[in-house]
């Protein structure tokens, strides 16, 4: 715990390069794939450190888990005492162009389930191999980035609800908390209802994202929750959460968030998963000169028929990509 908290404050001062070490995994074999994990260790010699899983994003069409903004999130993450897990995951609408919203529906809940039975597969090999890579397995955290924010809300909410494929999992085995980098909830019934206490959950998103809704969309009785919405079932039932509102800014909070917000991300992990702290932290960051989203994606500009014209200067395009 000391050590832990040490590093905590180092990294928050300075987010000196260390030296990590990175290793590479096969998780799990699928018809079409093999499934990859890669786990950044601190590098001391602690038997035990809390974990961090991202997923990363992409419209569940693209994405990688090595892109360099995630190689350096999981860098920084190992530099501050935690060990970062960057995953693969099918992606379910691969390939899918031209679709209307009631086909894109009904694809989503399939794309959705695929991608959270591979990111319990991923916790699943962790846990079973918690002592090799140094992992405390009551200290599981999740985070995602876009359409990973989205499976890893879906990964706690599923399994507060007990869905079928949390079965995957060990039965007394919790996530300890969710850090969602412009994410939502998808409602297929079109309500979110916790049947058990979500896990504390460190909500980013920018108040006029249009691509994952900050507040919530519904077609045809489905949709998605967006952060807003969630933030207010937390607060409304007195569950712990962290919400950073990004006044004026859109879904580059997707990319943002895990590039310039790590200390928060850090600090977040030290009071609500270490310390176990039952708070509710609600924050709005405004930026001099910020009063309309950085980029503007249209959702149709992945699943239908327009083009994404993205016009930015060097210093935002720096910040997002």
């Amino acid at each position: 715990m000391k050590r832990f908290l040490l590093l905590t404050f180092v990294a928050l001062a300075s987010m000196s390069v260390w030296a990590v070490q990175k290793k590479t995994y096969t998780f799990a074999q699928r018809d079409t794939c093999e499934l990859k994990m890669d786990v950044y260790q601190p590098n001391d010699t602690l038997k035990e450190h809390p974990c961090v899983f991202f997923i990363f994003g992409g419209g569940f069409k693209m994405g990688e888990r090595d892109t360099p903004s995630a190689v350096t999130y999981m860098q920084q993450l190992a530099q501050a005492g935690i060990v970062g897990v960057a995953i693969d995951y099918r992606l379910g609408l691969k390939g899918v162009e031209n679709v209307g919203l009631v086909k894109l529906a009904k694809l989503m809940e399939h794309t959705i389930d695929i991608g959270v039975e591979d990111a319990y597969d991923a916790v699943l090999y962790t846990l079973k191999h918690a002592e090799e890579l140094r992992i405390n397995p009551k200290q599981i955290i999740l985070s995602g980035s876009s359409a990973g924010a989205i499976l890893s809300l879906q990964c706690d909410y599923y399994l507060q609800n007990e869905h079928p494929l949390s079965n995957r999992l060990p039965a007394d085995f919790r996530f300890s908390g969710v850090v969602s980098f412009a994410g939502a909830i998808a409602a297929f019934d079109g309500k979110v209802r916790y049947k058990h206490q979500p896990a504390p959950t460190f909500f980013l998103h920018g108040t006029k994202d249009k691509l994952v809704e900050y507040n919530k969309l519904m077609v045809f009785g489905k949709g998605m929750i967006g952060s807003n919405a969630l933030a207010k079932q937390f607060e409304k039932n007195k569950w712990p959460y962290q919400f950073i509102r990004f006044k004026n800014f859109g879904h580059e909070i997707a990319v943002i968030g895990y590039k310039e917000h790590v200390a928060e991300v850090v600090e977040f992990i030290r009071r609500f998963v270490v310390n176990q702290e039952q708070k509710q932290i609600d924050m709005v960051w405004t930026e001099i000169g910020i009063d309309k989203p950085l980029m503007d994606i249209d959702p149709a500009c992945l699943y239908g028929k327009k083009e994404v014209q993205l016009s930015v200067s060097p210093d935002v395009l720096e910040r997002i990509r």
